[in-house]
């Protein structure tokens, strides 16, 4: 590790405050040293004293009980960087090496002076902490957004994590906080203590800004998820990918402005993907293992990793974390954002209401469970529901709702636990997500049984016609198939604006199953980028007027009306942007 300092910068500067502080009284001239190799530097090579030492592999310092300030070296070192104080040479040999506090890059109003790190430094570091987060601050074109910081660098799209570029010092301070913290009797909250208690053992002075990076780095690293934290507190991101280890591979994660994203992290070492995942799956009863090297499970938060280890991965590790998002968009905001047009949302206002079925269809990842959330707050808050979940997701606002978890470690699967809720008398069944055969069947077998006012469920298919064609697959009969009322089908797609390209989310297409057809109410014009309506309703029309007793065209405008004042404030501007 050594010294650089941008010469523009500092002939720019006329404060030149950077030095007032300087431990060794050196001039700003001390900081064009270029930190020569040890054996080729001239101010080592010319000394008659051999006061010339190697620090490290960048460093040379001087013996100040050996030099007799001939000045020999001074006039050698042809970028002046070494001054004569109190008769003895003195050059720049890095203060860090004695403590950790480098006044002048801390005292520099330019930020001018940078500490950079030889190769050999960096992967002492990476073996240290099995992770490096990285700076691309030279490579930036553009900057999108501030806070989190969000650039374009190298034609990606970056996702900038502040974590400090650690020295190998810090990494190795680190590494021995955690292990005295997590040996040594300390309390879980006592990771500061740690931490100076281990300063003062070893004589190490932390500057405020210093202390403060470190230990919010520290109690991440010992209560949470380490350099991930700032992702999973991140309620814009969807997705936690890593697809390997190396700085070639950096961490990338899926913001829902900006799509797929690089991140200035990537992680050095299997076993500290290993350890970091078994952290994660604390709760659970699975482990990532060599000999269980492909693991699935729910973070504390609710959110679901997959994890695997090679053979399973082609020679590295993997993981993929799917967010659980805390936020629950309201009907009106599902608006607002044009997942919806109005019209449906009124009319599913109305068809909640009912005794109707539906299946909220989709590609992976186009928001069926968000959407599936929002239209639940149109069943009346007193009705009994059931939820049966591989992995909780769901957050109606219903009080007198019961929540069932496949557990696959005591053989009860999803099938199992939708024929069970049978026996519950509910007024409504939300199944989570269909994915084969026996869960489809026991789906299918709750409608035949008239359960209650309605079952609900998400299923992977692109349309009505996909659905129907999966589900047959699936050994579902078509006759039966038509026991699901509607189909709703949502789905994303990349759309290139500013020349980048970003995502869309929408419902594409509604339809009413029947026995023998699919009957299209409403299908996306993709051209027009509107939904438009294709044919009037039949057989969820004849429910909405047996439960409300009047037209159901009526009941539906009813509705809208009430749902644009609610949702616009009567903004006339804001409505406007439906049509």
């Amino acid at each position: 590790m050594h010294l650089e300092a941008d010469s523009t910068l500092c002939e720019a500067c006329k404060e030149k405050a950077c030095m007032n502080f300087c431990p060794k009284s050196l001039s700003i001239n001390a900081l064009k040293c270029k930190h020569c190799k040890p054996e080729e530097a001239r101010c080592a090579l010319v000394c008659r004293k051999n006061a010339f030492y190697k620090v490290t592999e960048n460093i040379v310092s001087i013996d100040k009980e050996l030099c007799d300030g001939c000045g020999a070296c001074m006039k050698a070192c042809s970028y002046r960087a070494i001054t004569i104080v109190e008769g003895k040479a003195s050059k720049c040999d890095l203060c860090a090496e004695h403590g950790f506090e480098i006044v002048c890059a801390r005292e520099c109003p330019k930020g001018a002076i940078k500490i950079e790190k030889s190769d050999r430094e960096c992967l002492l570091t990476e073996k240290l902490l099995g992770w490096k987060c990285f700076s691309i601050d030279k490579k930036i074109r553009k900057v999108y957004r501030k806070r989190p910081k969000i650039v374009e660098a190298e034609g990606y799209i970056w996702y900038i994590l502040p974590l400090p570029e650690l020295s190998s010092e810090e990494a190795n301070l680190v590494k021995d906080v955690l292990d005295g913290f997590q040996n040594n009797g300390y309390g879980q909250k006592d990771i500061e203590k740690a931490l100076t208690h281990y300063c003062f053992d070893n004589e190490i002075l932390l500057d405020d800004n210093q202390k403060s990076y470190l230990v919010k780095l520290l109690k991440s690293l010992a209560n949470g998820f380490g350099p991930i934290d700032e992702l999973l507190s991140d309620e814009e991101l969807e997705e936690i990918a890593l697809t390997g280890i190396g700085i070639e591979k950096p961490l990338k994660v899926f913001h829902q402005t900006f799509g797929w994203c690089n991140i200035n992290l990537c992680f050095t070492d299997e076993e500290t993907v290993r350890n970091l995942v078994n952290k994660m799956l604390r709760n659970n009863e699975r482990r990532l293992t060599l000999n269980s090297p492909c693991v699935n499970g729910m973070l504390p938060d609710g959110s679901r990793i997959n994890a695997t280890l090679p053979p399973v991965s082609v020679g590295e590790p993997t993981f993929t974390i799917r967010k659980f998002n805390v936020k629950r968009f309201t009907p009106e905001e599902l608006v607002r954002n044009k997942t919806f047009t109005l019209e449906l949302m009124a009319f599913l206002n109305c068809v909640m209401q009912t005794d109707c079925s539906i299946m909220v269809a989709g590609n992976t990842g186009s928001g069926k469970t968000t959407s599936l959330n929002a239209i639940f707050n149109f069943v009346p808050k007193d009705e009994r529901v059931v939820i049966i979940e591989e992995t909780p997701e769901l957050q109606i606002p219903h009080k007198h709702a019961v929540k069932l978890s496949v557990c696959r470690e005591k053989n009860v699967g999803m099938h199992k636990l939708i024929e069970n809720s049978l026996r519950m008398r509910p007024d409504r069944i939300v199944v989570s997500e269909i994915r084969n055969s026996a869960e489809a069947k026991a789906f299918i077998n709750t409608l035949l049984a008239g359960q209650g006012k309605g079952s609900y469920t998400t299923f992977h298919a692109n349309s009505a016609e996909d659905t129907v064609k999966r589900l047959e697959f699936l050994g579902v009969k078509r006759v039966d198939i038509g026991s699901i009322d509607l189909v709703l089908v949502q789905r994303r797609w990349p759309v290139m604006k500013n020349g980048r390209s970003i995502e869309q989310r929408r419902i594409v297409e509604v339809s009413e199953l029947e026995n023998n057809s699919e009957n299209i109410i409403y299908s996306y014009d993709y051209k027009k980028g509107i939904l438009k309506k294709n044919s009037e309703s039949k057989k969820v029309f004849e429910k909405i007027e047996r439960t409300f007793g009047e037209s159901a065209n009526a009941v539906v405008r009813r509705f809208s009306k009430s749902m644009r004042k609610k949702i616009f404030f009567g903004d006339k501007s804001a409505i406007a942007q439906l049509h």
